[in-house]
Formats: structure tokens, C-alpha cells, sequence
């Protein structure tokens, strides 16, 4: 099974890599830099180089995803309008990967997004939210539309352990970690909701718990796993 990610250069990326080849699953890494593409390719990993200066990015990413069985979004910050070039002005990695995966018939879709401030904190900042946070709740809301089975991933604040391989998911309209979590665990239920045999389509919390990550995956099969 390939899986296509884009942020494979971010810490979560790597460690996402590395939890997908250790399944023997094909990670397939969509890059903006020469650099990244030789340093992936050192590690057996296959790495795409977009085009973002051009509209050709978006039939680069159809091919890339040619066969694929999943796709993921893992980059942190720079996921608004034009991220990935001026041909891409008017549109987020988030919606030009879900439009390119439904054309390219890739069946799920893992979004990792950012614990988002609650009701009190939110009437307090008003329009100075900050953008990166503005950035991942518009990429969410973008795929309530999608016909992907699509899941988007609130973790914790993420650090940088050896991870414990247990997780908390909690789902819902609005689902908030409850802690910290370690990066290695988030790229382990990464790999989970891709590979489960029922796809968990809407918004999960995950943070460091008690239950072995592919327990948990496992468990919200039924769930009311809600969008929004």
C-alpha cells in the first residue's frame, strides 16, 4: 500500500516514514525542495519534488497519488492559500489534496490538525486568532464536503519521546486531547486509521493514554465519530 504525505519533512513526518516502512507500507513524500527529495530518496523513501511555481503542481500531485491507498497531511504551519505556490492562491494543501485523491480514487484521507482554542478563548481573540490555527480549521472544514473517507486528527502538544504506543481518542463534534502526546504515537495512529478495516471518518483527539494504539483505532468501529 503507498501513502502519499505531505510535511514528511517535519519531525511527525520522519517518524511517520518510519512507522509506515516498518508496516511495509510506501511512503511517498511530497517535497518543495531538492534537498529534501535527495535526503528521502538516502533513506528509501520515494520522494516526489513539486512544482510550485507552476500549475503543473496539481497534475503532479494526480500522479503521485496514481494507486495509492492513502493520503496525508502531516505539515505543520504554511497549510493556507498559496503554501504550495501562487498557482495554488486561492487554494490549501488541504482542499487541492482531497480534490486530487477523490480524482485519483485514493480512498482515505488523515489530516493532522491542532488543538483548537475553546468557546470562552475564542470570544476573547476574536479576529486575532492566530493564523496558523485559523489555517487548520479552515483546511477541516474544507473536507466536510469530501467524499473521501476523511479523518482529521487533533493531537496534544507533541514532543519528541520514544512513545509509550498507547493512546486516549476521543470523537465527537468538537474532540480535545487531553494531554501531550509523543510524536512516534501520532504517526502509530496514523498508520492504524489507514490500515483499519473500517475507514473512521470525522474528527479525533488523541493524546498519551492507557490503550494500546491499535486497540483504541480498533474501538471506534460503531463510534459515533462525527464531523463537522
Amino acid at each position: 500500500m503507498r501513502v502519499v504525505v505531505l510535511g514528511i519533512a517535519t519531525g511527525l513526518g520522519a517518524r511517520l516514514s518510519e512507522a509506515l516502512l516498518d508496516r511495509g507500507l510506501t511512503p511517498v513524500g511530497l517535497v518543495r525542495k531538492p534537498e529534501q527529495q535527495e535526503r528521502l530518496r538516502a533513506e528509501g523513501v520515494k520522494a516526489v519534488l513539486l512544482d510550485t511555481g507552476s500549475e503543473q503542481v496539481r497534475d503532479q500531485l494526480l500522479q503521485a497519488m496514481s494507486g495509492a491507498g492513502g493520503v496525508v497531511l502531516a505539515a505543520g504551519t504554511g497549510t493556507g492559500p498559496g503554501s504550495l505556490g501562487a498557482a495554488t492562491a486561492a487554494q490549501s494543501p488541504a482542499g487541492l489534496l482531497s480534490a486530487a485523491a477523490e480524482k485519483a480514487g485514493v480512498p482515505r484521507y488523515v489530516m493532522v490538525s491542532a488543538l483548537q482554542p475553546g468557546e470562552s478563548t475564542r470570544r476573547e481573540l476574536g479576529a486575532d486568532l492566530p493564523a496558523y490555527l485559523a489555517e487548520k480549521e479552515n483546511a477541516e472544514r474544507s473536507l466536510s464536503g469530501s467524499a473521501l473517507d476523511w479523518c482529521v486528527l487533533r493531537p496534544g502538544p507533541l514532543d519528541d519521546s520514544a512513545g509509550s504506543g498507547r493512546v486516549l481518542l476521543r470523537t465527537g463534534g468538537d474532540p480535545r486531547p487531553e494531554s501531550s502526546v509523543a510524536r512516534a504515537d501520532v504517526a502509530a495512529t496514523i498508520c492504524e486509521l489507514l490500515i483499519a478495516p473500517e475507514p473512521a471518518r470525522g474528527l479525533l483527539a488523541v493524546s498519551a493514554g492507557t490503550v494500546p494504539v491499535r486497540h483504541a483505532v480498533a474501538a471506534l468501529r460503531g463510534s459515533a465519530v462525527t464531523g463537522r
